[in-house]
């Protein structure tokens, strides 16, 4: 009995370890890839591509946004994107960069196929991204009133991006 509770301890302790430095890791990877905005980004008219004018700081105004650089061609956003999708659909306004993803209508046409209605604007060159230095996908900014809040890169789950938007409202 004494041998099967050592087991455990050590299987807990080794649980609490190696996951606080899954942590830490993602932490210290999020300040490495840290985005930089672009100049005055808040203000400026973004057009979607469904020709729709987007400004940021409006967007942003009453509650966080999320401003979400994806690709269709990056395996991780194929499980980050359901996740943005529910929150669009639970109020959460959404802005979507699709990055070397195609011209209007190739990004267009992956948004039905998997039925992804947030709004999004189409960066085929990544021109865009770049202004924002923007070094993996997916990345996923947080703004509020037009500021930068929180970002985070790579796999998010339904749960974290909540928790986090939660935080954020209950902090701003």
């Amino acid at each position: 009995m004494t041998q099967k509770k050592s087991l455990i301890s050590r299987f807990i302790k080794n649980i609490f370890l190696y996951g606080g430095l899954f942590i830490l890791i993602s932490f210290v990877m999020d300040w490495y890839r840290a985005p930089t905005a672009p100049v005055e980004f808040e203000q400026k008219v973004q057009y979607d591509i469904q020709n729709q004018p987007k400004i940021i700081a409006q967007l942003s105004h009453k509650k966080p946004m999320l401003l979400y650089f994806w690709g269709s061609w990056c395996h991780y956003c194929e499980f980050v994107s359901p996740n943005i999708q529910e929150l669009s659909e639970n109020g959460t306004e959404v802005l979507g960069v699709a990055l070397k993803s195609g011209n209007n209508t190739e990004v267009q046409s992956y948004l039905n196929e998997n039925g992804y209605t947030f709004a999004t604007i189409n960066d085929p060159t990544g021109e865009f991204s770049q202004g924002w230095d923007i070094q993996a996908t997916p990345t996923i900014l947080m703004i509020k009133d037009g500021k930068i809040i929180h970002h985070t890169t790579g796999y998010t789950s339904n749960l974290s991006l909540k928790l986090r938007l939660w935080l954020l409202e209950l902090l701003s």
